[in-house]
């Protein structure tokens, strides 16, 4: 009841700012229903095409919970980066806390994820662009200039994925060269020194060659100072970034294409909001109230953590080759490097007790082949799988319990390889049959080096394998609406702590885990006014990797420990209402009830019941749009979002310590298209009430204190612009 109750106050805000919206645009006479608008409702649009299954399928048809978000709906919603889906995809929660640095994104899906950045850890939610697997978090919070799309996958996505798809997949498809001739302009200024500017342009030079392109830089002025570092170069939460993107696609025949793209950034960012507030007086720290930030400022005395960076590049070569009127093949070869400056003054304060800089980089290298065959009632994918990547995290100064000269090193090499197989078979022309299976095999070499409790440098070397593997039923009412079940099981390969200062015995591997995941699915257009996507499920993990820390008397240890058993059961609901064509009603709901089920021995901390770390119960996100026909022939939009996650915690250890409190979030977006459609301008406003909130804690009670990452998404007003030529 007293969720309900909370809910139904946003819900009055909320109808107070869409009511404010519909104030503004109440003069323009509305379209009436049946009259042609000049945009198409999304429910007038025809299906969506999603390539969930690494082929075009109509969304309504797969059997997998999964959001589509075109480049229009993160537009509308003022989405200026990846980790912005994270306001309105249900079981979603996006955060980032490694090494301070904005540029990283943790993305967890319902109970799984990790948000750590070290080399030695892995993310448990796969990121994806055009096939591409993204190995690192660090760095994988990229802005939206040249995409088409955003899928998010939900649940075990193994068979065609693989390993570190645990919670689901977060695909990225960029606008293919050639698909459209245009060159269009967008700027965005706003409040907090907010100025936004790209370019992108699709265009085919001959009937063979065509190409992309995209560039865009984004600046926003902090949020707050360094009290005690006067001479700092940025300020807290400050963003600067710059990226491109360029592909061209040669197609010497109609059989086929080679596409080439390459793609880089650079961004310069102010330590992420935080502070620390005493839990322990009598911790090693001697930390007192009175010596950490009150506020939001990030209270650190270190110059050396008070600019984070982070900067990259992506190289990808996609062959598409059709073989006969049956069979098709694709070859994917990729190669992305990135690296990163940061780090965290973990106690926030003037005293010189524990701080991290931190600089980090990953190269990697994949390779993927895959068949795609159609046969009359039966059609498959096919392929193998290649990826290798070495990394390093490097802490060569640091300081803990007011000691300088600390030294962490730790470096990773990972092989992997996979072969999977995923076939669908019509058994009527309504009932169809999906089964598939993957095998995989991963190698880790590792190395760390801590002076003070890790030397000589200690290697490590382990290997795992695992068959995964997924069935299902689908039965389509109709070519829109279908019903589904299906069983999948998933992997992610075992690794190493990522802060073994407890010494050697704390260098020491973890297993993998698995998910069998049991679902229900019901999708598509019951009616012609009514979108819907809803679902049910239950996932089982054995041996479910936790992430936890303590300090000890050498330093501050995050063990990563097989906990035992957790199961998440929940439900999901996606749905848009056009019952005129001047309105649109989306209601996303996620409902989570993920906990530890078994705790193996040695495992401390954690205990039954406990809840995964930032895994809310309750993901609620309601989007109301009018498009209305002006006199001038033109069109006015005007759209609310609304935002909630519920309570949380930032450690699997549930204690008040770790406890975060549910947050609500209230943005607008108001633009008027003129009649040619070639120019859009519009106002917004994001987090219009200036909710403050925590990204995450970390309790180290015998430190003294409990850290804390605070939300750098802070209130924002503004006017955009979009020109098309």
């Amino acid at each position: 009841m007293l969720f309900l109750h909370k809910i139904d106050k946003k819900l009055v805000t909320f109808s107070s700012v869409f009511a404010l919206s519909a104030v503004l645009v109440s003069p323009v006479q509305a379209a009436e229903p049946g009259e042609e608008a000049g945009v198409q409702s999304k429910q007038s649009a025809s299906e969506i095409v999603v390539t969930a299954r690494k082929r075009d399928e109509g969304i309504y048809s797969v059997p997998i919970a999964i959001t589509a978000i075109s480049a229009d709906d993160l537009k509308a919603a003022n989405a200026n980066s990846l980790q912005d889906i994270g306001r309105t995809v249900p079981s979603l929660t996006a955060t980032n806390f490694g090494a301070g640095n904005i540029s990283h994104a943790s993305f967890f899906i319902r109970g799984i994820g990790i948000q750590d950045h070290i080399i030695t850890t892995d993310p448990g939610v796969g990121v994806y662009i055009d096939g591409v697997y993204l190995g690192r978090e660090m760095g994988a919070n990229l802005d939206l200039a040249n995409v088409a799309r955003v899928e998010v996958l939900r649940g075990p996505q193994g068979t065609l994925f693989g390993r570190n798809t645990l919670g689901g997949a977060i695909n990225i498809v960029t606008i293919e060269p050639g698909a459209e001739e245009v060159v269009r302009a967008d700027m965005k200024v706003g409040t907090r020194g907010r100025v936004n500017a790209s370019v992108y342009g699709n265009s085919s030079i001959s009937d063979t060659l065509a190409f992309a392109f995209s560039g865009s830089v984004q600046h926003r002025n902090g949020i707050g100072v360094y009290p005690n570092v006067p001479s700092a170069t940025t300020k807290v939460g400050e963003i600067f970034q710059m990226s491109g993107r360029l592909s061209v696609k040669w197609s010497p025949s109609d059989r086929t294409s080679l596409t080439f793209a390459v793609d880089g950034n650079d961004g310069k960012y102010g330590l992420a909001p935080g502070r620390a507030d005493v839990i322990n007086p009598d911790g090693f720290s001697g930390l007192t109230q009175d010596l950490v930030a009150t506020n939001d400022d990030n209270n650190t005395n270190d110059p050396r953590v008070t600019q984070t960076t982070g900067s990259g590049y992506g190289l990808a070569l996609t062959l598409a080759q059709q073989l006969n009127d049956q069979l098709s093949l694709k070859i994917i070869g990729s190669h992305r490097y990135g690296k990163y400056s940061g780090g965290l003054d973990d106690d926030f304060s003037e005293l010189n007790f524990a701080s991290f800089p931190e600089t980090g980089f990953a190269s990697q290298y994949s390779g993927e082949a895959q068949i795609n065959g159609e046969f009359g009632k039966f059609d498959f994918v096919t392929g193998v799988y290649y990826f290798y990547e070495k990394g390093q995290s490097l802490t060569p100064d640091y300081t803990f319990f007011f000691g300088d000269g600390g030294y962490f090193d730790i470096n990773q090499k990972t092989h992997s390889m996979a072969a999977y197989i995923h076939g669908d078979l019509a058994l009527t022309d309504k009932l169809t049959l999906g089964a598939g299976l993957r095998y995989s095999h991963d190698k880790k070499d590792a190395d760390a080096y801590i002076a003070c409790c890790l030397a000589p440098r200690q290697y490590r070397s382990d290997s795992w394998s695992a068959p995964t593997w997924e069935g299902s039923l689908t039965y389509m009412f109709n070519p829109l609406l279908s019903v589904y079940g299906s069983i999948s099981r998933g992997y992610q390969s075992g690794g190493y702590p990522a802060r073994p200062f407890g010494g050697p015995d704390t260098f020491v591997a973890y297993n993998p885990t698995y998910a069998v995941n049991y679902e229900l699915g019901f999708k598509g257009k019951p009616f012609p006014f009514l979108r819907v996507s809803a679902a049910i499920f239950n996932t089982d993990y054995t041996d479910l990797a936790l992430q936890y820390s303590q300090p000890t008397e050498a330093g501050f240890v995050t063990l990563t420990a097989n906990a035992g058993k957790a199961r998440t059961r929940g439900a999901e609901f996606e749905g848009t209402l056009s019952p005129v064509n001047w309105f649109d009603l989306n209601v996303n709901v996620g409902y989570n009830d993920a906990v530890v089920t078994q705790v193996d021995d040695g495992v401390v901390g954690v205990a039954v019941g406990d809840h995964p770390s930032l895994t809310p119960a309750w993901t609620v996100a309601v989007a109301p749009q009018i498009t209305i026909d002006t006199a001038a022939g033109g069109q006015l939009t005007a759209r609310a979002d609304y935002s909630y996650r519920s309570s949380m915690y930032g450690q699997s250890v549930n204690n008040s310590y770790n406890y975060i409190e549910g947050r609500d979030l209230v943005g607008f977006d108001i633009t008027y298209t003129f009649p040619d459609g070639s120019l859009k301008i519009g106002a917004y406003g994001t987090n219009i009430f200036n909710k403050r909130y925590d990204n995450a804690r970390l309790d180290q009670y015998d430190l003294g204190y409990v850290e804390i990452i605070r939300n750098n998404d802070v209130s924002e007003f503004g006017i955009k612009a979009s020109k098309t030529f």
